[in-house]
């Protein structure tokens, strides 16, 4: 019998954006808050009965985007209200066949969290939801989607209309607004969208783990040949089954890695709320995080950038942890699972630690610096005075032995010049040969 696969596709990526212009970016006519959803939808409603106060309260906004509330809270989750445009979209390539996919639902999460180095600019995270055309679309045909669809540098065109368009450029003029800075993708997201699948198929599947592998890496069609270069090894697919996988109920399996989080099952009840929202907004948490993480490892690497706003991004990065990094953030098992195994994935607390050992090394060596300034300005200031002693000193000889005015400045310039130029030279000859 046939297993008909169901599947959702949602690609995230990373955004900047400022705060004065955000409401010409993110209009009211176009975005809705997704706090209105929590009335109308029960299966939103739910969300603060899972998680904790602390966790909706960073991924969960509360009428941010009506004029009047303003300033009642920085997070804002916004949806775009009319996605009709995206109903007939193509993904196109001279060489691979076209597939055809809709644009289900646009999501932007506008966090206050500062992610540039004039600390004028914001981060953002988009989630546009895919589904494919084809109702026959087996696992190779979802596996070889996401593959062509997550990269930036590939042939593949998305056509809109008449237009064909590069992913880039597809989320850069549909899914986002032109005023909005993409620059910060090559520097912190790579080359590749990160994404998040659910596939729910009407029957058993045969070997679960092996189709996890696949969508998880978005293997292209054509590496799983045995001769092709870019074939998973064996070795790494079971590291990543026996470390990065959830297997919580007997109808479904999950598996995390760093570009991608993939449930596959059968019966799942509506993946559209369960997962492509109540447990996409822990994806969007594990993914905020290493978007911030990575930016400040980049921000610490330049250590005059670090010593000129060192005690703000100190501050910033204290801040960020204190409220981001949580231990749990449900009532129940399943969600704290998912997240515990996404941070393993995207190695999360390796970030954090090695960011903490950065800033203590950094400090020291910005400590040895001052000390090292402070030092010579203690010994400049020590000469001066030597040379002030001298000075006032043959002045005071000249005085007792009547010395002829003049030999005077003369002869306590010259002693004093000698002193400091032996004395200058003395230190020079330490400090080679330490």
């Amino acid at each position: 019998m046939e297993n008909k696969l169901d599947s959702l596709i949602v690609c995230c990526g990373l955004f900047s954006y400022k705060e004065s212009e955000k409401e010409i970016l993110f209009p009211e006519t176009n975005y809705n808050d997704f706090e209105d959803l929590f009335e109308k939808d029960p299966g939103i409603k739910i969300l603060r009965q899972i998680f904790y106060p602390n966790f909706t309260n960073l991924i969960v906004s509360k009428n941010c985007h009506t004029n009047a509330h303003p300033g009642t809270c920085l997070f804002q989750h916004l949806r775009l209200t009319d996605v009709s445009r995206f109903n007939n979209l193509i993904l196109v390539n001279e060489k691979e066949e076209s597939l055809k996919f809709s644009i289900a639902k646009v999501d932007i999460f506008l966090f206050p969290e500062t992610i540039s180095d004039s600390f004028k600019e914001k981060m953002g995270i988009y989630a546009f939801h895919m589904n494919l055309t084809d109702e026959n679309a087996g696992f190779e045909t979802i596996s070889s989607f996401i593959h062509r669809i997550r990269s930036f540098e590939s042939n593949n065109r998305i056509r809109s209309g008449e237009t064909d368009f590069t992913t880039i450029g597809f989320i850069q003029q549909k899914i986002l607004s032109n005023g909005i800075s993409l620059d910060l993708i090559s520097n912190i997201m790579g080359n590749k969208l990160k994404v998040f699948t659910v596939i729910n198929a009407a029957n058993d599947i045969d070997d679960i783990n092996k189709r996890l592998f696949d969508i998880g890496t978005a293997q292209h069609v054509a590496a799983r040949s045995k001769e092709h270069s870019t074939k998973g090894s064996e070795e790494l697919y079971l590291e990543l089954i026996k470390s990065n996988s959830i297997s919580i109920y007997s109808n479904w399996k999950a598996l995390a890695i760093f570009d991608s989080f993939t449930v596959i099952g059968n019966e799942l009840n509506n993946i559209n709320t369960t997962w492509g929202t109540t447990y996409l907004l822990i994806y969007i948490h594990c993914l905020k995080m290493k978007f911030y993480l990575f930016h400040m490892n980049s921000e610490m690497s330049n250590i005059s950038f670090f010593e000129k706003y060192a005690e703000k991004l100190r501050a910033n990065f204290t801040k960020f942890i204190n409220s981001n990094n949580l231990f749990a953030l449900s009532f129940n098992i399943l969600p704290n699972k998912i997240y515990h195994t996404i941070k393993n994935s995207l190695e999360i607390n390796e970030e954090v630690e090695e960011l903490e050992k950065k800033i203590i090394k950094i400090n020291r060596i910005i400590n040895e610096k001052s000390d090292k300034n402070l030092n010579k300005l203690i010994f400049l200031l020590a000469l001066l005075g030597i040379v002030s002693v001298i000075f006032h000193s043959s002045e005071f000889i000249m005085k007792v032995f009547s010395v002829n005015e003049h030999y005077y400045p003369h002869i306590g310039l010259s002693i004093a010049g000698t002193v400091l130029l032996t004395v200058s030279a003395y230190f020079f000859l330490l400090r080679k040969r330490g």
